[in-house]
């Protein structure tokens, strides 16, 4: 599906998801230190539409769901690009 140089590390689950500091959801930032991957390659996943996020008026920082992310993550066969 995707290169392997982007795969989740092993034993990352859905549910062993934190909960999120914001309610709108997670970070960038945030997202990076859960799925253990540099931002580049989130926000790469965020404008191919792999991951949904959305911004507040269009600008701002990124805030991606938790039922997004546990959807990337439930998706993953292994090699998530």
């Amino acid at each position: 599906m995707h290169g392997d140089r982007t795969a989740l590390p092993e034993g990352r689950t859905s549910t062993s998801l934190p909960e999120p500091r914001c309610p709108l959801g997670y970070t960038v930032a945030e997202t990076t230190r859960i799925l253990r991957k540099s931002a580049n390659t989130v926000y790469g996943w965020i404008d191919d539409g792999v991951l949904p996020a959305r911004q507040i008026a269009g600008r701002g920082p990124y805030y991606i769901a938790r039922h997004a992310l546990a959807a990337l993550i439930a998706a993953d066969d292994g090699v998530i690009a």
